[in-house]
């Protein structure tokens, strides 16, 4: 399910997936159920239930969403114009701010996460009025959060990159804390409010992710694809993949060649004289 609303010139609300949306755009996703993939700048980030990713107009980003995937999404497009909003507050060094950010995760708070609800639940319900006064709302709340810089930071970027080149390993906190000089208390600190998740749930993110596009892109057997992950065991395969992707292996290989030979006969059909 997927509904846009547009609800002032430059600013869209889209609820239930999360669309393709414009390399110049900046865009706050907003997870409420499932777990999305952001590929940026050839680093990986899930967004899951709870927690908000924000990224501006100077990211390149690829999404992938679970079957489960349930959200909010505001795009602001790069044409917008803060005059708009001049008489709202500090809306407009808000967005201005926004804009320029790099990429962060955050969780969202009791009220954050009770007006994505509300916009989510009541899209349908709401009259357009309403809506915008929510939808700043959120803008000014998510507008206050801060993407904290440390100096560890970039340790904490490698050891994602690290993982996400070694997916037929399994680490340990305690091998991750020894290979990159950072104490666990830390990393598993820092490791969170970086990628959104713990480390455990990162990897198996990834993983899942990749086997996706395996099953999609190729005709490997599922154990080969489940060896490929670092998973030995079918069973224990499956059920991870169900666990992060909202269905079982076989179900999502089916169902996209499902689509796609509906997708090509389509095409098919429009090309017929």
């Amino acid at each position: 399910m997927k509904k846009e609303i547009r609800l002032f010139p430059d600013i869209r609300l889209i609820c239930g997936d999360i669309p393709n949306i414009a390399d110049d755009a900046m865009v706050i996703c907003c997870c409420l159920n499932g777990i999305c993939e952001c590929r940026m700048n050839d680093r990986y980030y899930y967004l899951t239930g709870g927690n908000c990713l924000i990224y501006g107009s100077n990211n390149d980003c690829l999404l992938s969403c679970s079957a489960d995937y349930s959200g909010i999404t505001i795009i602001i497009e790069p044409r917008y114009s803060a005059a708009a909003f001049a008489e709202l507050f500090e809306l407009p060094d808000i967005l201005k701010n926004l804009q320029r950010s790099e990429q962060y995760i955050f969780g969202a708070d009791d009220n954050i996460q009770r007006l994505i609800e509300d916009i989510y639940k009541e899209s349908d319900t709401l009259g357009t009025p309403i809506l915008r006064l929510k939808v700043l709302e959120l803008l000014m709340l998510t507008g206050e959060k801060k993407n904290e810089n440390s100096d560890k930071k970039v340790r904490i970027m490698d050891i994602g990159s690290f993982i996400c080149e070694n997916l037929c390993e399994h680490y340990t906190i305690a091998q991750l804390s020894k290979l990159f000089e950072i104490d666990p208390t830390t990393l598993k600190n820092l490791f969170r409010q970086n990628f959104g998740c713990p480390v455990y749930t990162y990897a198996k993110s990834r993983k899942m992710f990749r086997a996706a596009e395996l099953l999609r892109d190729t005709d490997m057997k599922v154990i080969d694809i489940a060896e490929e992950v670092g998973y030995c065991n079918a069973s224990k395969f499956s059920g991870a993949f169900r666990d992060v992707m909202g269905t079982a292996p076989r179900d999502f290989q089916t169902e996209y060649k499902r689509c796609k030979k509906h997708k090509d006969l389509s095409i098919s059909a429009q090309i017929t004289y």
